[in-house]
């Protein structure tokens, strides 16, 4: 399998399953922890700050969400049974909950947020659970629309903390201090050395406190009354069950967050694999299951705590492709550091002491990234032409519900505050559009046979009907024909290699649709065999001419475009590519 390296594979310095020393586990994961610990105290901040709640719900919040973000890391790495991905994964405060966590907090303080969170929490693991199910709404149009609606949402905020000065400061107090904090971390970004680009963070942050000094503006007294070790008291009063008129406005605001959220972990986990091994493999969809599955559990946690969910960072995939480390065990020890950092009350009254213009520049910043985050995963594929048009008019639209742009009078009513949201709106806006083109695309045409090998005749009657239907040439339908009996074969030859009591009743459904090139085939059974894409690589070039195995393998991979098998805890889906001409 060494002969097959990717190019990414031949920079891992680590990968995910090799044990870097202790030593260098301990100085990575203890650089990490502490610039992880930025965001997760800032996105805090913003939300208690902006939605004004007291000192002690924000120190209570800080704590409980860095000792919640640190125990995920360590799920995510060390995977404890179907929890958890598998891989270095970084989990902290989502950023893409701001907005709806502010209005939240206004309406009716953590224990409504509490409650909203928990429902949320719900909704992640059951998507975690039928994550099969999603992989239609998980599509590049809805995920990059809602991407770049969470920083349409969020930078406005960030702009309202520009000017955000004690009265008595001199008038160029905040446009200096923002400008040199966005001067800094944009300098550092676009031109800094790769090592001192990962202190990005802190130096950003670093210098927009010097200029605020200068300007009179920055108080380190609250640092200077902060214990060094420490536990904040709990500032939350449980969940509110009385589920009234705002837990039901705010309600659609939250799952829509939750479903970003979902995306942004599925993503994630996805390019994680990827990163983590120095052989080509293909994604494991069990371990996406589980990262999602953590991530639901954090957020359940979350809520009973009243504070924001969570979601991955980039952290762990900046290591991977920055210098080269994605084992498992540094993950394990930047959790662990991250969980002991929330007992030292002085970090966080560090980050807390931090002007709102230093931190508002960096949201701009931070935010615009994302944004930029989102349009890449929009057109990283050639998507079709009614697809941009539904994601660009989605887009647009969250635009002008979350400034008010259109129908302000009836976004005031009781009704519309369900909408007021951009990412509710635009979200709602892009999925219903994307479903509506699924449902209204070419037709499907759907066939069920047993997993067996005398269902063979069956399999080839319904593909024969089907290319007959799209008037496909000769060549064309034999080709398809083969494709599907490999496809069906490899699967089946899986089944009989576990020789299970239960393999005789396993059904097989064979989904057939038309595309503008061909032909997309779907085939789904409830195995638990080795996955085909893996088969592949490892075939190679040269297939053993003696076994029925490889030569299978290789006929599909001749007949076929491309083939992609996807394994779920509860279903195997096969997705072969077949081209008409």
């Amino acid at each position: 399998m060494t002969a097959h390296k990717t190019r990414q594979g031949d920079k891992l310095r680590y990968a995910a399953d090799e044990v870097p020393p202790r030593p260098f586990s301990l100085i990575v994961g203890l650089q990490t922890a502490i610039l992880v610990t930025v965001p997760v105290v800032v996105v805090t901040t913003i939300v208690a700050r902006v939605a004004d709640q007291s000192d002690a719900y924000l120190q209570w919040a800080i704590f409980a969400s860095m000792v919640i973000g640190g125990m995920l890391t360590i799920v995510q790495s060390r995977r404890v049974g179907p929890v958890g991905g598998g891989n270095l994964t970084v989990m902290g405060v989502s950023g893409a909950a701001i907005g709806v966590a502010v209005l939240a907090l206004v309406a009716g303080g953590p224990p409504l947020l509490g409650v909203l969170v928990v429902a949320s929490a719900l909704c992640q693991l059951a998507f975690a659970a039928r994550l099969a199910l999603l992989r239609r709404i998980i599509t590049p149009a809805i995920s990059g629309t809602l991407t770049a609606l969470v920083a349409v949402t969020v930078i406005p905020m960030g702009f309202a903390m520009l000017t955000r000065v004690p009265e008595d400061a001199p008038a160029a107090a905040a446009p200096t201090v923002a400008a040199v904090t966005l001067l800094c971390v944009l300098g550092l970004m676009l031109r800094g050395p790769r090592l001192v680009r990962a202190w990005t963070p802190v130096i950003g942050i670093g210098a927009g406190c010097v200029t605020a000094a200068l300007f009179g503006i920055l108080d380190f007294g609250r640092v200077a009354e902060a214990r060094w070790i420490g536990i904040p008291g709990v500032a939350t009063s449980g969940l509110d069950m009385s589920f009234d008129a705002g837990f039901w406005l705010l309600l659609p605001g939250f799952l829509f967050v939750t479903f970003v959220i979902t995306v942004r972990q599925v993503s994630d986990s996805v390019r994680m694999q990827r990163l983590s091994y120095r052989e080509d493999k293909a994604v494991d969809f069990r371990r996406v299951q589980g990262s999602v599955a953590a991530c639901g559990a954090g957020t359940l946690l979350s809520g009973f705590a009243g504070v924001l969910p969570p979601w991955p960072y980039h952290a762990g995939i900046a290591m991977a492709t920055g210098i080269g480390v994605a084992a498992r065990r540094v993950g394990i020890h930047i959790g662990a550091i991250f969980v002991g950092l929330a007992f030292v009350p002085k970090i966080a009254a560090l980050v807390l002491s931090i002007p709102a213009p230093v931190l508002g520049a960096y949201i701009v910043v931070i935010f615009a990234l994302v944004f930029v985050q989102g349009m890449r995963i929009l057109f990283r594929e050639d998507i079709e032409r009614p697809l941009s048009i539904v994601a660009g008019l989605a887009f647009w639209i969250g635009v002008g519900i979350q400034f008010q742009a259109i129908f302000p009078s009836h976004l005031a009513t009781p009704a519309g505050r369900m909408l007021a949201n951009g990412l509710t709106a635009g979200g709602l806006t892009v999925l219903l559009l994307s479903l509506f083109l699924e449902f209204t695309g070419p037709r499907r045409h759907r066939t069920e046979v047993a997993l067996r090998p005398d269902s063979l005749p069956d399999l080839d009657r319904f593909l024969v009907g089907f290319a007959e239907r799209y008037k496909w040439g000769e060549k064309a339908k034999d080709r398809l024909r083969a494709a599907s009996e490999e496809a069906m074969l490899s699967l089946l030859r899986q089944e009989e290699e576990e020789a299970t009591a239960t393999a005789e009743e396993r059904r097989l459904r064979v989904v057939a649709r038309n595309t503008r090139l061909g032909a997309l085939l779907e085939f789904t059974a409830g195995t638990k065999s080795g996955n085909l894409e893996n088969e592949m690589v490892v075939l190679g070039a040269r297939p053993d001419p003696t076994s029925e195995r490889d030569l299978s393998l290789a006929l599909l991979r001749h007949h076929a475009t491309s083939v992609r098998h996807h394994q779920y805890h509860n279903v195997d889906i096969v997705t072969v590519r077949v081209e008409r001409g």
